[in-house]
Parts: structure tokens; sequence; C-alpha cells
């Protein structure tokens, strides 16, 4: 059988815009040998049926449906042979690295280390909780309408967290050699801890050790956006909470969140809701 060459996950939900997370109930009625493939994002293929081996530049793993791979985006050669009842079938759960990325700005106490590479898989023991975890995978995607974006988050981020608890610093490492690049990581908490504070792009730039035009450049290729224009919608959205809750006026918070005087922040504030801060109040 001639070699084919896959893009995944694109070609198995026929779209090129696909959210960075996602779910695909993958089944098969022929075996797959070589077939290339290129994976766009992080997977994680828990099989159950059948067995699966894949064949990376370094090394190559191969797996029956009492264990699970997780894999790193990349080229690989592929083969999937058929079990009993002539299929194969796995889940397959697809993740990207800003997920890891938020993820371990959530979970910062699992930090280690830098990695010293990336790891091409990981192969994962699918013990009775990991079962239970796949078996409701399926079962949403029995009713697709009721698997939303923050469920499959919560799922995923559900097994990172056993995952840690088994296997420990071995599994964190391999998870933070996902990241394309982990300076990110710390680069994202500096912002997000400071998200709320007074603090301008230059003193920002500071504490990431940065020149504030690399600053600037780093930041928009993180966020899509211009450091000044996205604080200052996160700022006033929380100038705007504040307000709401009736326990502050604009002239008690203007400065907390950088603003020079009360008529810059008025000013800002209305261009941004249509509304002066007096009429949230």
């Amino acid at each position: 059988m001639q070699a084919t060459t896959h893009t995944i996950p694109q070609d198995l939900f026929q779209a090129e815009d696909l959210p960075e997370m996602n779910v695909f109930d993958y089944f098969a009625t022929e075996d797959h040998l070589n077939s290339k493939v290129i994976l766009r994002q992080h997977v994680i293929s828990f099989l159950v049926n059948g067995q699966k081996k894949i064949h990376f530049s370094n090394d190559t793993v191969e797996v029956d449906n009492q264990y699970a791979v997780m894999m790193a985006s990349g080229n690989c050669l592929m083969s999937e042979c058929l079990g009993g009842s002539n299929s194969y079938q796995s889940v397959l759960l697809f993740f990207s690295s800003e997920n890891v990325s938020n993820f371990f700005l959530k979970y910062p106490q699992f930090v280690r280390a830098k990695a010293e590479r990336q790891n091409a898989f990981f192969v994962l023991e699918q013990d009775n909780y990991i079962q239970h975890l796949v078996a409701s995978l399926r079962l949403y995607l029995q009713k697709p309408q009721l698997l939303s974006s923050a469920i499959v988050t919560l799922k995923w981020e559900e097994i990172m967290l056993y995952l840690i608890d088994k296997y420990g610093d071995s599994f964190v490492v391999f998870l933070q050699g996902l990241l394309l690049n982990q300076q990110e990581v710390s680069f994202r908490k500096v912002i997000e801890d400071n998200l709320y504070t007074n603090l301008n792009l230059e003193e920002l730039a500071f504490l990431c050790n940065m020149s504030l035009s690399t600053f600037k450049r780093h930041f928009t290729s993180i966020y899509h956006e211009s450091p000044g224009k996205w604080l200052q919608a996160k700022r006033l959205e929380r100038a705007k909470e504040l307000l709401s809750h009736g326990d502050m006026k604009a002239s008690e918070i203007y400065q907390l969140f950088g603003y020079e005087n009360l008529s810059n922040f008025s000013a800002a504030f209305k261009h941004q809701f249509g509304v002066s801060p007096r009429q949230i109040a």
C-alpha cells in the first residue's frame, strides 16, 4: 500500500481553522502502514482497539490499547493495525503549546528547571482513571452539541493534573518541552501578575529583562495585539467592574491603572464603553 501524507488534525475535521483544543473519535477498518503524518498540534492518542506504531526522527514507539501516547507536533511515520473485530479505534485529544503555557501559568508550582530538549512522545498507561476520563469524552462525542470548548479544556486539565501526580517530574519535563519557547511562560507571568497595576510599558519591559522595542515585539507575537491597546482594554474592564460594584469612585481608582489624571481616564473609559465612569457608578 502506497504511503499517503496526512495533515492532522485539519484532515480529520476537513477544516483549516480549528480551535486550539479539540477531540476526535477515530475509526478505521483497514491497516495503514507508514503513513506520512504532519502533526500541526500536540495530541494524546488513547487507543481503544488495535495497535499503533510511530516512527519519529530519532525514536520509535509501539503501543496497544492498554496505553496511550502523547505526541509533540511535528512529522512522523505512523502505522495503525487492526485489533479485535477487525477495526482500529482511538480517541484523539488535540492541544496547543499555548494550552500548555496557560496550564503552567495557572499551576506555577509544577514548573521545573528548563527542559534540555523536547522529547517526541510520552507513553501513558490507560489505568482505570484514564479509561473513565476517555469514556466520558466519548459520551460527549455522541452528542457534539454538549462538547463545549470549556468542557474539553477542563477534561484536558484534569488529565494533566492526574498525569503529573502519577508520573511526577518525568512528565512535567516532557510537558515543558512541548513549549515552543519556554521563555513565554515567565514573560506571560510578569504580564498577568501586573495586569491591574499602574506599571507602564517601560517598567514591564524592565521586569522582563528586555528593551522596550523587544518587549513590544514579543508581546505582540504572544497576544496578537499591541501592548498599549491590550493592557488599556484589560485595565478599563477591571475599572468598570470596580465602578459597577459601587465601592469606589473614578477619582479613587484612575491612578491605580496608570492614568495621570481623572480627565484622561474618563476620556479613555468613554471611548471604550460609550459612557462616562460616572454613568457606571
